[in-house]
């Protein structure tokens, strides 16, 4: 398991929607996808990688000059609870921005 910083709008789109739309019991509302899908553009996003396949993803929102809040995450459902979603978050918390990310809440 590889985790990886997505600079690319274009992949940050396709991985949201991608893992979003296999997701139906915590993401079941097209619009929605389609909106986290849009929305992923230019913000700090990281997937996990199984190999080459995407299996996971986070991506920040910059709430202030200094603070970020996790917007979304999704994990496929075959890679729960193997501390995907903790690594994900683990590597954007050490991931150098212009905020740091000190606590989690």
């Amino acid at each position: 398991m590889t985790i990886k910083h997505i600079n690319c709008d274009q992949m940050k789109e396709s991985i949201t929607k991608c893992i979003l739309e296999q997701l139906p019991d915590w993401f079941g509302i097209p619009e929605a996808v389609e909106e986290y899908s849009s929305d992923s553009s230019g913000k700090p996003f990281f997937c996990a990688f199984d190999g080459d396949k995407p299996v996971g993803f986070l991506y920040l929102k910059e709430t202030g000059r200094h603070t970020v809040e996790l917007a979304v995450m999704g994990v496929l459902r075959e890679y729960h609870r193997q501390g995907i979603g903790r690594k994900l978050f683990e590597e954007a918390a050490e991931k150098p921005g212009r905020w740091d990310i000190l606590s989690c809440r």
